[in-house]
């Protein structure tokens, strides 16, 4: 099969995030299997990538910003792809790149979460009700006969609030990549209670409110340390709160890290805690299980459902309760201990293997109802 995936942006761009992850996981595999497959994604500015590029036997082609990529993508359609694919891949970041008014191939529809009132806190007016309006009223008329791969179980139920039909959503869910030595074997942690912030630092994500409500943390736990790692577009405003801190020396924000270094730091940290108002999902969450660390955070969409509750981690009803429960697991060596292997279990349920086959039996199904 010749498959074509219209995505916001690839691994090397700056601001990767899980969404390609799950993307690029999948296509490589299907590249193994011996299919085509192309990515059309927005340019990254800063770093200037190659507009044509093959990875892992991807061919990637690069254009546009973060919003004029949708523009590029039709014009890119007509130009390289039409008459030249067996099938469409729409990842819908809040904005679609709306395929079914000019692509007329077999669509799929890949959704990782409804963004909702995310967009009041990511955009500016009238940007925010733009977004707002798109995915509530337009991205469901287009897009609601289609079939739909969510992430999650959550991300279902809110395309069904959206008016999306239940028999057109699957639920097929992130892997995660093999468990490596250093997630087998009994890692130290760090010598003082660590907590770990990893990934996207966006508003929604909230991770000003972990820098805030660490001094309270510290009045029970003198000796804590938080460690803040990743990029966004909030990065700037994590520093600046940051070295304003009186607590300062005890936060590292460490920027965009390696693989290695993010292994490391998943491995030795004794919680990972995610403040978001929501997600679909928290590969994130996974990642830090794979390596024994037990994780915290609100009880709100996706994360409800990547953390088991009082098996996995802790999710907590408001800001009292989650400083509560990091001060819990940060003294509680049995729980803590308890938690972490049960992590562990939990994230070697999950398969990037298992999760190509099955998208490609949705997507090889899709081609056959077209041709009915």
């Amino acid at each position: 099969m010749r498959i074509l995936i219209f995505n916001w942006r690839d691994l090397k761009h700056s601001w990767a995030g899980g969404g390609e992850i799950y993307i690029f996981e999948q296509a490589k595999r299907w590249v193994e299997m011996g299919h085509e497959v192309t990515v059309f994604c927005g340019q990254d500015i800063e770093k200037n990538l190659p507009s044509l590029e093959t990875i892992n036997g991807i061919k990637i082609y690069r254009k546009g910003g973060r919003f004029s990529l949708y523009i590029w993508a039709i014009w890119y359609y007509f130009r390289y792809f039409q008459g030249k694919v067996d099938i469409v891949i729409d990842v819908i970041n809040g904005i679609p790149f709306l395929t079914p008014l000019f692509c007329r191939v077999p669509k799929i529809a890949y959704v990782y979460h409804v963004h909702g009132h995310q967009f009041f806190y990511e955009l500016p007016f009238p940007l925010s009700h733009f977004g707002f309006i798109i995915e509530r009223f337009i991205f469901p008329t287009f897009y609601k006969h289609l079939p739909v791969i969510a992430i999650s179980e959550t991300t279902k139920k809110q395309l069904i609030d959206l008016g999306f039909n239940k028999k057109n959503i699957s639920v097929v869910y992130c892997g995660i990549n093999a468990a490596h030595k250093s997630a087998k074997n009994k890692i130290k942690k760090f010598l003082y209670p660590t907590i770990l912030y990893l990934g996207r630092i966006k508003k929604y994500k909230r991770v000003d409110l972990l820098v805030s409500i660490f001094p309270k943390i510290i009045e029970k736990m003198p000796h804590a340390r938080l460690i803040i790692a990743g990029w966004g577009t909030e990065a700037s405003n994590i520093a600046n709160l940051v070295m304003k801190s009186p607590l300062r020396r005890k936060i590292s924000l460490l920027g965009p890290v390696t693989e290695g270094e993010k292994k490391s730091l998943l491995s030795k940290a004794w919680v990972f805690v995610n403040p978001s108002i929501g997600e679909g999902w928290s590969m994130a969450v996974i990642e830090a299980n794979l390596y024994g660390t037990p994780a915290i955070s609100f009880d709100v969409s996706g994360l409800r459902e990547s953390i088991l509750s009082q098996k996995t981690g802790l999710l907590a009803k408001n800001e009292q309760d989650l400083i509560g429960n990091i001060h819990m697991l940060l003294r509680d060596n049995t729980l803590r201990e308890k938690y972490s292997a049960n992590a562990k279990k939990w994230a070697n349920t999950f398969s990037w293997n298992y999760s190509a086959k099955e998208s490609l039996r949705i997507i090889e199904q899709a081609i056959k109802s077209k041709k009915r």
